[in-house]
C-alpha cells in the first residue's frame, strides 16, 4: 500500500501534476488521503491508467469519490456499472442512488437514457428516495423515450408517487402525456396536489400545440372542473389554460355571467377573481368586436359582487379593457371602502388625463368619506399639482372628517407641496388631533423633507402613539443631518422595540453617507439588537463602499461565536440577535463582494480561524475570480491548512493549477 502522510501530500501531488502519484495514493493506508486522491483524479486527463485506478477504487470502499470522478471524466464505459449501481442501490445499504444518478446525468447520451427508461417498470415498487432520483434524472434529461413507460404505469403510482411522475412528464414536455394529465386535472379522485401538478405539467407542454388532441370530451370541458377548484392556485392555472382558446375564453365569460346572475351556478369567488385577473393581464386576448355586454358584465361585478376580491379584480379587468371609458364605474366604486385604494390606483394609472371633476368629488360636502378619500389619493398619485390648494384647505378645516384630512395629507406629500409643511408639522405635533391624522401628517413630512420640520418629526418619534412614532422614525430617513441620525441610533439600541429598530435601520440606510458613523457604532455593539435587525444593519453597511464600512463588516464577520463571559449568543425568540446567526453570516457574504485585487484583506480574513465556515467557499471563489498570483497563494495556503477537505477544495486547486499551466496528465 502507498503511504501518504497527509492530505497536504495529496494536494502537493495535484499541484505538481503528478497523476501517477495520485493513482498510487488512492491505495494509501491514510483513508482521508485516499479519498481525496480519488476525488482529484476526476480532473486528470482520461487515460487507461486513471480509469483503471478509479474502477479499482470501487473495490476499496471509495464508491462515492470514484463514481464522481468517473462522471467528471465522462467515462462512457462506466455507464453499465453506474446503471447497475443505481439499480442495486434500491435495496443496498450504501445508498449510492444520488451519486450514481448525478454521474449518469453528467455522462449523458442514449445509453444512459435507455438504461433509465428500463428502470421505469421498477418505479412503483421502488424505495421512495430511489424512485425520486430516477424520475428526477429522466426529467433532467427530458427523455421522450420515457413518456410511454411512465404513462403505461401511471395508475400504479397513485396516490403516493403520482405527483412526482406528473412533474417528470411536465419536464419532458411531450404532447403525448396531455390526455392523461387532463384526466388527472379533471378527476375528483385526484387530490389537490395532484390536480395542481397536472395543470402545471400541461402549462409546460409546447404552447404552439394547444389544445392537444383529445377525442371526447373537448379539452376545454375537462378544464371546467379545475377552473372551479377550491384551491386558488389550481383555479388560476386552469383559467390560464382556458384563456388560450376561443372556446375556453367563451367559458370564462360564462363563469362571469353565472357569478353575476342571481342564483347562478355556484363558483368560488377566487375562481371568478382569477378570470377577471386574467382579463386584466391580457385584455387584448379577450377583446371582441361587440364588447358592450362584456364590459357591462365587468361593471356589474365591480358594483354588485359579494366578495371584495371579485370586485377588486373586476375593477382591474374593466380598467385594462376599457381604459378612460371605465372612469365612471371606477368613480362610483370609490365609495367601496374595501377596494377604494385599489380603484384609486387604477384611476391614477389611466392613460388619459384623470377626470377634471375629481376635485369636485373631493370637495363635495355630501360625498361619502370613502369617495373623498379615494379622490384625494387619485389626485396625489396622478400628480395633480393644481389640486394642492384644495387639498391644503381641506387639511386645515377641522370640520372635515379625519379620514379625508389624512388622505389629503398623503396627497400633499405625494405632490411634494412644500407650502403645506408648516400645517403638517402643526398637526403632527398636536396631541388633540386624532392619532391617525397625526401619523399621516408626519409621514407626509417625510415625503417633503423640509429641514425646518425636523423638530416636529423628532418630537413625533417620541410620541406615545405607536402609529405616529413608527411613521416618524421612517420619516427621519429624509433628513440627512446629525440630529436625525443620533435619534435613529437610539431606536436601534439594545432593548428597543423590534419594529422601530427595523424602521430606524432602514431610515439610516436611506440617509446614506451621513449615517455611516452611526452604522459603524451599531455594528460594534450588534450583540443585543432586536431580532433580525443585525441582518438589516449588514445590508445598510454593505451599501457603503468605503474602508470604514468594510472594517465594520469585518468586525461582524470575524466576531467569536461566544461572548467573552463564555455564554452563548441569543437564539430566536429572546429579543436579541446573535452576531453568529444570521448577522455574522450576512456580514461574511457581504464582504465577499468587496474584495479586489488592490485589497484582499476582507477575503483573506474570512479564511481565518475565527471566521464562519460557511464563508470559506464563497471567499475562495472570490479570490479565484480576482485571479492574481497573490490571490492564488492565499487559496493554496488555506487549502493546505484546512482540517476538513471538501469537494470544492478540489475545484479550487484545479483552478489555480489551470491558471499556472500545470498539466494534469500526459
Amino acid at each position: 500500500m502507498e503511504r501518504a502522510a497527509s492530505i497536504c501530500d495529496v494536494m502537493r501531488m495535484r499541484m505538481q501534476g503528478d497523476v501517477a502519484g495520485l493513482c498510487r495514493a488512492t491505495g494509501s493506508e491514510d483513508h482521508v488521503a485516499a479519498v481525496y486522491a480519488t476525488a482529484m483524479l476526476g480532473s486528470a486527463v482520461r487515460t487507461p491508467e486513471v480509469v483503471e485506478t478509479l474502477h479499482l477504487c470501487l473495490t476499496r470502499g471509495l464508491h462515492w469519490q470514484a463514481l464522481k470522478s468517473l462522471a467528471r471524466l465522462r467515462v462512457k464505459s462506466a455507464v453499465p456499472l453506474l446503471l447497475r449501481t443505481l439499480a442495486e442501490s434500491d435495496h443496498n445499504r450504501l445508498q449510492l442512488d444520488e451519486v450514481a444518478c448525478e454521474a449518469l446525468l453528467a455522462i449523458g447520451g442514449p445509453q444512459v437514457v435507455r438504461g433509465l427508461v428500463d428502470l421505469c417498470e421498477r418505479l412503483p415498487s421502488g424505495r421512495g428516495y430511489w424512485t425520486v432520483r430516477v424520475l428526477d434524472a429522466l426529467a433532467t434529461l427530458r427523455a421522450p423515450e420515457a413518456v410511454r413507460p411512465l404513462l403505461a404505469t401511471l395508475w400504479e403510482y397513485l396516490p403516493d408517487l403520482a405527483v412526482r411522475v406528473v412533474r417528470t412528464l411536465g419536464a419532458i414536455g411531450d404532447p403525448r402525456a396531455a390526455s392523461a394529465l387532463l384526466v388527472l386535472a379533471h378527476s375528483p379522485a385526484s387530490d389537490t396536489h395532484l390536480r395542481r401538478a397536472a395543470l402545471k405539467a400541461l402549462h409546460a407542454l409546447p404552447a404552439g400545440g394547444w389544445p392537444p388532441p383529445h377525442r371526447y370530451p373537448a379539452v376545454e370541458q375537462l378544464l371546467h372542473t379545475s377552473q372551479r377548484d377550491p384551491d386558488p392556485d389550481t383555479a388560476r392555472l386552469a383559467t390560464a389554460l382556458l384563456a388560450r382558446t376561443e372556446d375556453g375564453r367563451a367559458h370564462l365569460w360564462d363563469v362571469l355571467r353565472g357569478a353575476a346572475e342571481q342564483g347562478g351556478p355556484d363558483c368560488p369567488p377566487h375562481a371568478v377573481a382569477a378570470v377577471c385577473a386574467h382579463i386584466a393581464a391580457e385584455p387584448g386576448l379577450f377583446a371582441v368586436a361587440d364588447h358592450g355586454e362584456h364590459h357591462a358584465l365587468l361593471a356589474h361585478l365591480l358594483r354588485a359582487a359579494a366578495a371584495p376580491a371579485v370586485r377588486r379584480a373586476a375593477a382591474g379587468a374593466l380598467a385594462a379593457s376599457v381604459g378612460a371609458s371605465a372612469a365612471g364605474a371606477l368613480v362610483a366604486a370609490l365609495d367601496d371602502a374595501h377596494i377604494g385604494d385599489t380603484v384609486a390606483d387604477l384611476m391614477a394609472a389611466l392613460p388619459e388625463p384623470v377626470l377634471p371633476e375629481l376635485m369636485d368629488l373631493f370637495t363635495h360636502p355630501g360625498g361619502s368619506v370613502a369617495r373623498r378619500r379615494g379622490a384625494a389619493r387619485v389626485l396625489g398619485l396622478a400628480g395633480r399639482t393644481d389640486a394642492a390648494p384644495v387639498l391644503h384647505a381641506a387639511l386645515a378645516d377641522d370640520t372635515t372628517p379625519a379620514g379625508v384630512r389624512a388622505s389629503a395629507a398623503d396627497a400633499l406629500g405625494a405632490l411634494r407641496h412644500a407650502a403645506a409643511a408648516p400645517l403638517l408639522a402643526a398637526l403632527a405635533t398636536d396631541e388633540e388631533q386624532p392619532g391617525t391624522l397625526r401619523a399621516h401628517a408626519v409621514q407626509a413630512l417625510g415625503s417633503l423633507g423640509e429641514p425646518d420640520t425636523l423638530p416636529a418629526v423628532l418630537a413625533c418619534a417620541r410620541s406615545p402613539h405607536e402609529a405616529v412614532r413608527r411613521r416618524a422614525v421612517v420619516a427621519l430617513g429624509a433628513f440627512p443631518v446629525p440630529d436625525a441620525t443620533r435619534a435613529l441610533e437610539e431606536f436601534v439600541a439594545p432593548g428597543a422595540e423590534p419594529d422601530l429598530a427595523r424602521a430606524a435601520v432602514r431610515a439610516l440606510r436611506e440617509i446614506g453617507g451621513p449615517a455611516l458613523p452611526v452604522l459603524v457604532r451599531l455594528a460594534a455593539g450588534a450583540d443585543g439588537l432586536p431580532e433580525d435587525v443585525g441582518h438589516r444593519l449588514v445590508e445598510a453597511l454593505a451599501a457603503h463602499p468605503g474602508a470604514e464600512a468594510t472594517g465594520a463588516l469585518l468586525g461582524l464577520a470575524t466576531a467569536p461565536p461566544e461572548r467573552s463571559d463564555g455564554t452563548t449568543y441569543a437564539t430566536s425568540g429572546e429579543c436579541r440577535l446573535s452576531r453568529s446567526t444570521p448577522a455574522r453570516e450576512a456580514a461574511s457574504l457581504a464582504l465577499v463582494e468587496r474584495g479586489s485585487a488592490r485589497d484582499l484583506t476582507p477575503l483573506t480574513a474570512l479564511l481565518g480561524p475565527n471566521s464562519w465556515f460557511g464563508a470559506h467557499e464563497p471567499a475562495v471563489q472570490a479570490l479565484l475570480r480576482i485571479g492574481t498570483e497573490e490571490a492564488h497563494e492565499h487559496v493554496l495556503a488555506f487549502c493546505y491548512g484546512t482540517k476538513h477537505f471538501y469537494p470544492w477544495h478540489v475545484g479550487a486547486l484545479d483552478a489555480v493549477a489551470a491558471a499556472r499551466g500545470i498539466r494534469f496528465g500526459p
